[in-house]
């Protein structure tokens, strides 16, 4: 095994870290292998957010970029930060040997995530410019003429006055620190029931239901966010009081389930309930609008501090997120702007890979379909063979995984249509895919309630595989029909992400996914491994990632070819990080297009200088995962489910399946090459920041999106 040292090449003013890290030597510092995953995740948000500061890019495209970026804050706010300040212990193997202890790195993560909403509301700010000359205004109370403010103050006291209850956020018997709800957004209130009267503060819980914006009167596009509204016409819930300010507010809480999976006879109702208790879960962040008073924030933290239980997690005043403009970026997804080309993308003009009149058991039987979604349509593909499937009177089983379908799903609709006919429908829905547990329990009891076979999960495990299995009856015989895919069974993500699947009837790849679906259903444990070459987590896939790898290596120590490329969401195992550092020492190329997290430093002399990692950004997120190594001139492949993170492969099912064909092959090698030669992909360097060449998003995908 390598050991890591400093390399005589990089000099301690280039910290490798975010800040300078101690080490157990007086003076000495050791940025240890590994990036921080956390600082990781935060670098994409970062890549993301260039994205919308890009004024090349389509303004309505900025402003879904912007808000992409505050969606993905609140998931690493809920999720990882939750974890890293939770008292409790929980599971986070990615923390590896960075250099960085938990203070100094929820230090970085504070710095880094105020830099990212810094930048995003600059970001609006400009963006704010580009709208009104667009035509569009996002108005504040004050912007409104007389006869405006008319119309909006009697739509408040019809429709929004009726769902707003004032809580008083006082310390007395009759009156506890009211509970501040989970990603709503509030006003602080600040009144006086008399004119010599102390000030008095309260919280007024925003409503939702009409939607984050409401249309200005008189104008086609202009909006005015719904907390201007209430703002201005305060008088109406405090009439006999005085308000002398209101202030927005957010609150974040963790986003994990409290679910005891071991000791419940239910999983199904077990998961419903914890999903609708998880928004009890203690508070890990509060984002303020700026100018509001210490005082103010200080009861809200108070609030916050008190609603933990027994102070199980903290927000600190320095953890306080001060934003400028609109709070909760995510409302930019609801803004309807003219129907102007230039402030959006041009369409994508989907290619159906299925010929007209041609059966897809037909086409399938003829040799593997390899397709590249959204270039090639997913509804007339995926969708449209189980579709076949229900509607085929010579299919008799139709069994398939589901992890995050959607709503509405064309994919569930075609299942309880085969069930209501009688034919034989497994599916494994898990109920455990986080934040979509409770659509995943709805989906489940319409799935039982017509008759289908339902397995919910796995204790201790997600079913992260993305699989089905059709079976067939043909000429009097049985035959099988298989999709494999890289993404989820949803066509709302199968039109906005990069994904592969792969069609085939091939019989021994039929056979593994047959019996991984009976290991599945028929009983509780995780599968072992697949005996045809199709590879499973959590038992057999990092072995054999270990194993290819080593392998290359030894080519390349004897003058084989050798080589590994491979496209991935996230590579943070430590067991594959230390692996591929050894292949990089022993002469292997490595070239790897990894979307967001990596622990891995690329480039460092001696230890990982073959090893090049790049990100890819663009209009699609970048969702397939393909493994391809040389084996000395006989290239292996692979598409699936899994990533290179400790979570993919040792607690979660996935499946990866090898890609045979030489089309396929080709294509898959067509792929590779033009993500890893994308001439706006951004480089990883060994500090853990990200270059970027030649500004602008992914040409990879106009390549694909052109040629499709």
């Amino acid at each position: 095994m390598l050991r890591w040292t400093r390399s005589a090449e990089m000099s301690a003013s280039e910290p490798l870290s975010p800040s300078p890290v101690r080490s157990g030597k007086e003076g000495s510092w050791d940025p240890g292998p590994f990036l921080n995953p956390e600082l990781s995740l935060l670098e994409f948000q970062k890549r993301v957010l260039a994205l919308a500061e890009d004024e090349n890019v389509p303004l309505l495209e900025r402003l879904r970029f912007l808000a992409i970026v505050a969606a993905n804050l609140d998931e690493f706010y809920m999720v990882r930060v939750a974890a890293l300040k939770s008292r409790i212990p929980v599971q986070l193997d990615e923390h590896a040997d960075d250099g960085l202890d938990k203070v100094e790195q929820m230090a970085r993560i504070v710095e880094t995530v105020a830099d990212i909403v810094a930048r995003s509301g600059r970001c609006y700010s400009e963006c704010l410019g580009e709208l009104k000359a667009a035509g569009v205004r996002i108005c504040r109370w004050t912007d409104l003429d007389t006869d405006q403010k008319r119309i909006l103050r009697a739509e408040c006291e019809n429709d929004l006055k009726p769902e707003l209850t004032p809580l008083a956020m006082t310390l007395s018997p009759g009156h506890p620190l009211p509970h501040l709800a989970h990603m709503s957004l509030s006003l602080a209130v600040v009144f006086r029931a008399s004119t010599d009267d102390r000030p008095h503060l309260a919280q007024l819980e925003l409503p939702c239901s009409t939607g984050r914006f409401l249309k200005v009167p008189g104008a086609q596009y202009d909006v005015i966010p719904v907390e201007e509204v209430v703002r201005g016409n305060l008088d109406m819930v405090y009439r006999d009081a005085t308000v002398s300010d209101a202030y927005v507010f957010r609150v974040t809480r963790g986003g994990e389930l409290n679910l005891d999976e071991a000791s419940t006879d239910d999983l199904l109702e077990a998961v419903a309930v914890a999903s609708v208790n998880r928004y009890a879960n203690p508070a890990i962040r509060l984002e303020v609008e700026r100018g509001m008073p210490a005082f103010v924030r200080e009861l809200l933290l108070e609030s916050m501090r008190r609603d933990s239980v027994a102070g199980e997690i903290l927000v600190s005043p320095v953890e306080t997120q001060e934003v400028d403009g609109l709070l909760d970026l995510r409302c930019l997804m609801e803004l309807k702007l003219p129907d102007v080309a230039r402030l959006t993308f041009p369409p994508l003009k989907t290619v159906d890979p299925i010929p007209a009149g041609t059966s897809m058991f037909d086409l399938i039987r003829g040799g593997d379909l390899l397709l590249h979604h959204p270039f090639q349509s997913f509804d007339a593909s995926v969708v449209r063979f189980i579709r076949e499937a229900a509607d085929d009177p010579a299919v008799t089983v139709i069994k398939i995984t589901l992890y995050r379908v959607g709503s509405p799903s064309g994919i569930v609709d075609a299942l309880l249509d085969a069930a209501n006919a009688g034919k034989r429908v497994v599916a494994f829905v898990e109920l455990k895919a986080r934040f979509d547990e409770d659509q995943n329990v709805t989906w489940a009891k319409a799935l039982e309630a017509a008759g289908a076979n339902v397995v919910y999960g796995m204790v201790g495990l997600k079913n992260h595989a993305k699989v089905s299995l059709i079976v067939r009856r043909e000429d009097g015989k049985l035959r099988s029909y298989v999709h494999v895919g890289t993404g989820n069974y949803n066509s709302r993500s199968g039109r906005q992400y990069t994904d592969l699947s792969l069609f085939s009837a091939r019989p021994e790849l039929a056979s593994d996914i047959s019996d991984l679906f009976n290991g599945l259903t028929g009983s509780s444990l995780p599968p072992t491994g697949l005996t045809r070459g199709a590879l499973t987590a959590p038992h057999q896939l990092l072995p054999t990632f270990i194993e290819n790898i080593q392998r290359e290596a030894a080519n390349a120590a004897t003058g084989l070819p050798a080589g590994i490329r491979a496209k991935l969401n996230g590579l943070s195992d430590p067991e594959i990080v230390e692996a591929l550092y050894e292949a990089s020492a022993a002469g292997v190329d490595i070239d790897l297009v990894v979307r967001g997290i990596c622990t891995l430093r690329p480039g460092v002399p001696g230890i990982s200088d073959r090893i090049r990692v790049r990100s890819v950004l663009g209009r699609f997120l970048e969702h397939s995962r393909i493994y391809r190594f040389e084996n000395a001139g006989s290239p292996l492949y692979f598409i699936g489910s899994s990533d290179m993170r400790p979570r993919n492969l040792r607690r979660r099912v996935e499946l990866l399946v090898p890609v045979l064909d030489s089309v396929s092959c080709s294509r898959l090698d067509e792929i590779l090459e033009r993500y890893i030669g994308d001439e706006c992909a951004w480089d990883l360097m060994a500090t853990g920041s990200y270059e970027q060449q030649t500004p602008g998003s992914s040409r990879a995908q106009d390549f694909f999106a052109t040629r499709s």
